[in-house]
């Protein structure tokens, strides 16, 4: 199972939702850092001590003479033990292009007992990601819910429907919504998106400084809010997957 976040404009936390959801997986999984803008996860999450050659840049050139397991073995890093393992990403603008976002899409939807999350970053038609999205057996639209991010919301959310062939209603594109109610409520920005509601994320600073600057885990960190939401969230996409799986 491949499964997309992506958001319409700004900083509404894919990564940190990414990170969290993959967290509460409940089978293996492993994070793509597909963000065409370039990765954050090794300066954030790693506190800058990501090792040298471990990410993405260096798996695709692996691809291009031995198999995914054995570049995914020789790249991914888990850098604690409360994160899943991680494919970090592109080191700059501009690399997106030179990869094989289909191919390695297919791949990674076929990994054998194991799920992908992709962190795509803030989407875009023309950034070159496109296709890896189109490979997705579901694509998450992170957004907020102030008036700046509905809006932008609003406006990608019909791109994404028609780049993934998608009618409005399933359950292929889903809307996650981060800090509900700040002011719009999950079930207003759904019908502005004219998207299905996934879910909600709550607004949990300490926990997510955990995933986006590498805060060490406080002892009720498993049982924080942005967890056990992310622990809802991880259950209904492996479901939702799962569905779509036996519909096609």
């Amino acid at each position: 199972m491949l499964v997309g976040m992506v958001s319409a404009k700004g900083s509404p936390g894919v990564t940190t939702s990414a990170l969290a959801v993959a967290s509460q997986w409940p089978r293996r999984v492993l994070v793509l850092e597909a963000d065409p803008f370039g990765g954050d996860i090794g300066a954030g999450l790693g506190g800058g001590e990501w090792p040298s050659a471990s990410g993405l840049a260096d798996a695709v050139v692996d691809l291009r003479s031995t198999g995914l397991d054995e570049a995914l073995r020789r790249r991914v890093h888990r850098p604690a033990p409360h994160a899943p393992p991680i494919l970090a990403g592109l080191g700059c603008v501009g690399q997106a292009s030179s990869v094989a976002w289909t191919q390695l899409g297919a791949a990674l939807g076929r990994m054998p007992g194991a799920d992908t999350v992709a962190d795509c970053g803030r989407f875009a038609v023309l950034d070159g990601v496109t296709p890896l999205l189109r490979g997705c057996d579901v694509v998450v639209l992170v957004v907020g819910s102030g008036l700046r991010a509905v809006r932008a919301g609003s406006r990608i959310a019909p791109l994404l429907r028609e780049e993934l062939n998608a009618e409005p209603g399933d359950v292929r594109v889903s809307l996650l919504v981060v800090g509900p109610d700040e002011p719009y409520s999950t079930s207003e920005i759904a019908a502005g998106c004219r998207l299905p509601l996934l879910g909600e994320l709550p607004r949990d600073r300490r926990a997510a400084d955990v995933w986006s600057d590498g805060v060490p885990p406080a002892r009720a960190f498993d049982r924080s809010p942005l967890q056990r939401g992310a622990n809802r969230i991880a259950a209904k996409l492996v479901r939702a997957g799962t569905a779509g799986a036996g519909a096609a």
